[in-house]
């Protein structure tokens, strides 16, 4: 009876530990990854500014602007994490970055029997970090080595809403 007991008891502390390390590994990548305080560039203004098409499932999103000063060589932006969504940092000039969020409002999203219709969908990848609705992470490589710097207060602009073209061009 007491051999029972002594191994029911190792068997239910072996279980709690089990359960306390899951715990502990299910943690997101934003308490371990630590923002950069001084990256090799300097953030001028940074600022977002919804859009939405003028015809029906033309598709709508935000875009997000980093105006970018004193770059150091060998720098790389990489992404843009911005609202629980993730995108590729587009060099629009030697200072501008822009990274492009569409939202599936006014959007046609694919909802099919047939797999291979939907597939074209895509999906969205976990986001990482936890921020508020004003602030973004940039990921840059510096000198071989991938590091992460958080935006704040990045101002929203007026939504540019683009007009309907008329297919005839007026004839």
């Amino acid at each position: 009876m007491k051999r029972l007991k002594f191994i029911t008891s190792v068997l239910g502390l072996f279980f709690i530990m089990i359960l306390f390390l899951n715990c502990n590994s299910s943690k997101t990548s934003n308490s371990s990854t630590s923002f950069t305080q001084n990256p090799p560039f300097t953030m001028a203004e940074a600022y977002s500014q919804k859009w939405m098409a003028g015809v029906q499932g033309g598709g709508s999103g935000t875009n997000i602007y980093l105006n970018i000063e004193n770059l150091e060589p060998g720098t790389l932006i990489n992404e843009i994490y911005f609202r629980k969504k993730i995108t590729k940092a587009n060099p629009t000039s030697e200072n501008q970055y822009i990274g492009y969020f569409k939202t599936n409002e006014n959007n046609d999203v694919i909802m099919d029997s047939d797999p291979k219709k939907e597939a074209k969908d895509t999906p969205p990848k976990p986001f990482p970090f936890k921020l508020e609705e004003n602030e973004a992470v940039i990921s840059y490589i510096f000198k071989g080595k991938e590091y992460y710097f958080k935006v704040s207060n990045i101002k929203e602009k007026e939504i540019l809403a683009y007009p309907q073209s008329n297919p005839n061009n007026g004839n």
